[in-house]
């Protein structure tokens, strides 16, 4: 247990461990993050549906999505698919989470397919118009992975096809601060249906315009550990890995509601289509 708790309490090297697919794929976990996503009281997981609805009415008004074939990554429970289908849309929603993928099912009341991917490494379809990352998931991946996927997202666009994400801004950044934290059923049994004891120790990386949450859960049968990196942009810097990635920006604002870019904001985003 010494070197456990010593090795949790010393800095890791970027994105060294990562274990996004546990908050998604641990049973418990699952539920609790389908949960967070549903939860009209807190943006933790998903945003508020009021929100979301600017967020879509301000991409149709851009992208004009009747008749276009749309795909949501990291679509969880459907939030935007069924949003983009009301709208005229052909959608398609891909996620790794079986528990959101079936939620999102239930809900759908106009044609839309599901597939059950993870979008860095299974196999996609192709032939979209357009694609969606939506509320950060761009940010949780290193920079391999993002080049990874960029990549990927070309492979799935038709010539003229465009992408839509959105990333932290350095108001985010600036919020970030290192702590350690220690409860008995941290943050009120989110973690674990039964006892367990969570410690947060979370760490800011300046230079590399990082952040990590990390996570240590010790329940009497078993310890494992969460990493929540999160990446934080300024407009140069997405820009340019865009650019670096081959696609060019039609539109950059504050928020995918459209409010203007503050380069200090919280929040970029953005438009852009294969060069």
């Amino acid at each position: 247990m010494y070197e456990l708790l010593f090795d949790f309490s010393r800095r890791p090297e970027p994105f060294s461990c990562y274990t996004a697919k546990a908050l998604w794929t641990r049973p418990h976990l699952a539920r609790q993050m389908l949960n967070f996503h549903l939860d009209q009281e807190t943006d933790l997981a998903s945003r508020k549906l009021e929100t979301i609805d600017r967020v879509v009415s301000w991409i149709d008004e851009q992208l004009s999505l009747s008749g276009k074939h749309v795909c949501d990554l990291g679509c969880g429970p459907g939030l935007y698919t069924k949003r983009f289908a009301s709208r005229g849309a052909v959608v398609t929603g891909v996620d790794f989470s079986t528990h959101s993928l079936e939620h999102a099912k239930s809900q759908t009341k106009k044609p839309i397919r599901y597939i059950h991917a993870d979008y860095l490494s299974d196999d996609l379809p192709i032939g979209f118009d357009v694609l969606t990352l939506i509320y950060c998931d761009f940010c949780v991946l290193s920079s391999q992975q993002r080049k990874t996927l960029l990549s990927r997202m070309k492979e799935m666009l038709n010539p003229g096809g465009q992408i839509v994400i959105d990333v932290a801004g350095m108001g985010l950044f600036a919020s970030k601060e290192e702590l350690t934290i220690m409860e008995d059923r941290f943050m009120d049994g989110f973690w674990a249906a039964g006892d367990y004891v969570g410690i947060q120790r979370s760490f800011v990386y300046p230079e590399e315009r990082l952040s990590l949450d990390r996570y240590l859960i010790v329940e009497p049968t078993e310890t494992w550990q969460v990493f929540n990196w999160f990446q934080h942009f300024t407009p140069e810097s997405i820009e340019a890995e865009l650019s670096d990635a081959g696609f060019k920006l039609d539109q950059m604002v504050g928020e995918l509601s459209g409010e203007p870019l503050n380069p200090k904001g919280n929040y970029i985003g953005i438009v852009a289509s294969l060069i």
